[in-house]
This record gives C-alpha cells, structure tokens and sequence, in this order.
C-alpha cells in the first residue's frame, strides 16, 4: 500500500461514530438466509406458490428458526461450541476496543459511539455484560423502566455521568447505542404502543416433524421440478397441528420475517422508522464516520438513507467487504466514489470480524486489503 489506511481508529476517535452491522457479523455462528446459490429463505416466502399455502409457509418458517432464530438467543450450547465462543470473543473485543476509542475524545466531545444493526440476536448484549468487567461504560439498548423496560427512540441520546463519592470532579461516561433496526428476540409487544425488553436465560425449544424432508431437499425441489410443493412435503396431520401451534408462537417474536414486508404491527413500523430517521439524523451531523461491516445494502429504506446522506460534504463511510465477489455485488447495489469499498486483493481471502476488529483498531497496514475512494 502507498498510503495510509483511512479508517483506523487515529484517523475517527474524534468523529462522530456510528457502525452498520448485518447478519455477516454473526455468521461464524448464526448461519445466514442463503440456502442455494440463488435462494434464500425471504426468495421461498415471498414466491407466489408458497404464499396464502399456510402449510408450506409454517414449514420453511419452522426450518429458518430451527436453522438460524434458535441461535439468536446466544445461549451458550451445552456442548462446546468453538463457533459460538469465537464469535462471543470477537462481540468482546469489538466493544472493549469502542469504548477505548470513546474514551479518547476530548472533554467538549460526547462520548458516544452508535451501533445500527439489522440483526436481532443478543451477541452484542451478551458481550456487554463481559466487557464491563474490564471497561467502564454505558451499554444503551434503548430501554428504561425496572420491572418493565419499555423501549423508547429518544433514550438513546441520554449520556451519563461519573461524579466521584463528594461531587468533586465529574467525567462522561461512554455509552454504546444499540439501535435494532430490524428487532430482536429480547422484545416482546405490550400493547400497540409498547415495545418491552426482556433478556431470556434460555432460548425455547425447536419444534420437531415426522416429516423428514429437509430445507436443502425441500429447496432443490423448489428450484428444478413445477410439482405442487404441499403434495411434496405430504405432511401429516399431526404435523400440520404441530407447524399450526409452531406459528403462533412464532408470531410473538418481534422480528423481521424474512419476506418482502417488514413489520405487520404498527408498533414496530414505528421502531423501524424511528431508528431510520436516528441513522438519518447522525450522518447529517459534521465529521460524521459511517463504517459497514457484515451488511449487504438488500435493505431499501436503508440503502436510501445512506445514498441521501453521501451529500453531507464531511461524511465518510467506510463499507468492509467480506470478499471481493461481495464487494463486486455491494458495488452493483452502491456505487459512489464517496464511498471507500475495503476488501480483500486476492480471491482466497476473507474479512472475517477479527480482521475488521484489527483493521480499525490495532493494526498497521497490511498488504492485502484494498479501497477504492
């Protein structure tokens, strides 16, 4: 390289910071929704011969969280699980390598570091509790109450103070936001004007067929042959029963299916609007860094507000590319010679979340990383 790599954490601690995390930032552990080269779960709901079919429906509802929801409560396995106690160690050292950066700006700055993510699993939340044993901040999931945490936009522009035992001194204490765009496991609806926040101990159990056709045989049909898919899967009716008591407890989750609509309750239209305009409103702010990590920009409204902001003449975004086939396919859904596209030279390697984690934070340039500006 023959210059300095921009997004490293000399180059941003004094800038307004905020992160887009998506579903590649779990994916060690949480698989993603692809199922096929060209198939994911959101292409088998939203096709029209699947859709108003309440069988099928349930069906490959029931395989995506078996598949990838049952890992979202980040409750460690019972067995070891060398994916989940990586991916866990790379949450840590993510947010204990933030907060050292917050705590680097000046006494005139706030010390708050925003974390936007499509993701509803508690990766995060799980390594918060961690790395308070080792840094002092505020990890603000947007909730307050007791008893009762109500989530709420405007709590995540609270900042918080240390005063020392007399009141003799005080200092900011950084805050994290997490703002959940697309939910979380952790919420549940009270009423049509609440969303509450409640971490479980212990993820709810999956839900098992006689059926023994798989999502992967199920999808190669669906791909290759024009048969009828309820006659393909055959379910029995005690699978029908079970897929029907399956669906309404998956109706309880306040998340995003994976279909073209986002949420059905207005409640959670609201959230997501809400975090929308928040993302607006921080990359409209002076010196304002925006850096991408795991995200593939399939999320329109998203896509739009990023695009929109790229008008802000001190906004940098920095988008990491897991690979250079992911960087040609973020490239096709934004292109913008505003942007730095960071990704790999060479077809063999990866940006995994530990060498994103050293990108910014830890280490020197490295020759295998390129950008375009």
């Amino acid at each position: 390289m023959d210059k300095e790599f921009p997004c490293k954490a000399s180059n941003i601690y004094d800038k307004n910071i905020n992160f887009l995390f998506g579903s590649g930032a779990s994916a060690a552990y949480i698989p993603t929704l692809w199922l096929d080269d060209d198939t994911t779960y959101e292409t088998l709901l939203s096709h029209d011969d699947v859709k108003g079919k309440t069988d099928v429906e349930n069906y490959i509802l029931n395989a995506y969280y078996n598949s990838i929801i049952h890992k979202t409560f980040c409750i460690e396995p019972e067995s070891i699980s060398k994916k989940f106690s990586k991916t866990l160690q790379d949450y840590n050292r993510f947010l204990f390598e933030l907060v050292s950066l917050l705590e680097r700006k000046g006494s005139n700055q706030i010390k708050r570091g925003n974390i936007f993510t499509t993701n509803y699993d508690l990766f995060f939340e799980t390594a918060a509790d961690i790395a308070l044993n080792k840094k002092s901040f505020y990890f603000n999931d947007g909730a307050l109450g007791f008893r009762e945490r109500s989530l709420n936009i405007s709590n995540f522009h609270l900042s918080h103070w240390h005063q020392g035992t007399h009141d003799l001194y005080k200092h900011e204490v950084p805050t994290v936001n997490i703002i959940k765009m697309h939910g979380s496991v952790s919420w549940n609806k009270n009423n049509e004007q609440k969303i509450n926040i409640a971490y479980p101990k212990m993820a709810p159990e999956k839900t098992n067929l006689e059926c023994n056709i798989t999502i992967k045989d199920f999808t190669k049909s669906f791909n290759n042959t024009d048969e009828d898919l309820s006659n393909y899967l055959d379910l029995s009716q005690k699978d029908i029963e079970i897929l029907s008591e399956f669906r309404v407890r998956y109706n309880r989750l306040a998340i995003v299916s994976p279909t073209k609509e986002k949420f059905s309750e207005t409640v959670f239209q609201q959230h997501y609007y809400q975090s929308l305009r928040l993302l607006s409103y921080e990359l409209e702010k002076p010196q304002t860094v925006l850096i991408c990590f795991g995200f593939s920009f399939q999320d329109e409204h998203i896509l739009e507000i990023i695009k929109r902001s790229l008008s802000n003449p001190t906004l940098k975004v920095f988008v990491f590319c897991y690979s250079k086939d992911s960087r040609r396919s973020i490239n096709e859904t934004i292109n913008d010679s505003r942007i730095s596209y960071i990704y790999p030279k060479n077809d063999a390697h990866n940006i995994s979340f530990d060498a994103f984690i050293d990108r910014i934070f830890t280490s020197d340039n490295g020759d295998w990383i390129s950008w375009t500006d």
